[in-house]
């Protein structure tokens, strides 16, 4: 079997219009435009997205973004499920907190990630116990990668949204998956100062690096696809250190006992979930 190659389109393809839309030879329910509002952008900024009117089966939107990655080298729009804050597509979906496209940002990924961040300095003895505890992911010593497991393919893509929660088919423009959130400016972690640009350049290098591809957005979570044949030990230890640079509630607030823990559950789990305070 060919391993899978990197998903990726020559150019961002143009926002569907509003309303039913035909794409890739199958038939979409009627989609509305994503924009920023306008104290977030300029009155009138253009759409950045696609997305359904409303929920839809988890099973068929599955098929969708399968069936429509497949065709992302010729669309330019990537297929992702989403959903939003408390169980409902309002926010951010509707209710234009997005920021659009940003292609003037100057966020440097490698300075970011190399740097200590709020670690720096630290004295309470209670917490210099803790990033004792956790010392193979508290620092970020060199960026990894590339790693040697190839990317998902459009076949492997998965939906991380259960039956529980409205999930909607969005399409962004992109020339890459993690390039999607460049287009839409997505604000999940706006709390740490990650908004827009910076996140989406984050997630677009640890695509390149990590071969982790984007394939849900919620208010405040972004879901990651790990390589389908995984990582090796070393490849994740490195990867989480940087994950917990970016988002630390991934480790914090998520109810490991202990760091081993963790390590083991983002090795057993295809996607990695990212959410922020």
């Amino acid at each position: 079997m060919t391993p899978n190659t990197p998903l990726r389109s020559t150019t961002r393809g143009d926002i569907p219009p509003e309303g039913p839309l035909r794409l890739g030879g199958i038939d979409l329910p009627a989609g509305v435009h994503v924009r920023p509002a306008d104290d977030l952008a300029a009155p009138g900024a253009p759409p950045c997205a696609w997305v359904t009117n409303g929920a839809v089966e988890v099973d068929l939107v599955e098929q969708w973004v399968r069936h429509l990655a497949s065709r992302f080298k010729d669309t330019g729009l990537w297929p992702i499920a989403v959903t939003g804050w408390d169980n409902d597509l309002e926010r951010p979906w509707r209710s234009g907190e997005v920021l659009g496209p940003d292609e003037g940002s100057d966020f440097d990924v490698e300075a970011f990630l190399l740097s200590p961040g709020e670690l720096d300095g630290v004295e309470d003895p209670e917490i210099v116990d803790y990033l004792e505890s956790i010392a193979p992911i508290a620092t970020v010593r060199e960026l990894g990668g590339p790693v040697a497991a190839p990317p998902a393919g459009p076949q492997d893509l998965l939906v991380p949204w259960g039956d529980a929660r409205p999930v909607a088919l969005a399409l962004i423009p992109a020339v890459s998956p993690a390039d999607a959130l460049t287009t839409l400016g997505w604000m999940g972690p706006a709390n740490y100062d990650l908004a827009g640009a910076a996140i989406a350049r984050i997630a677009v290098s640890w695509q390149e690096r990590y071969h982790l591809t984007p394939v849900g957005i919620d208010f405040d979570q972004l879901m990651l696809q790990m390589p389908p044949r995984g990582l090796s030990r070393p490849e994740v230890m490195s990867l989480l250190a940087e994950v917990y640079r970016v988002c630390p509630d991934s480790y914090d607030q998520g109810g490991f006992p202990d760091l081993a823990s963790f390590v083991r559950a983002v090795e057993s789990h295809p996607v990695l979930g990212l959410w922020w305070d």
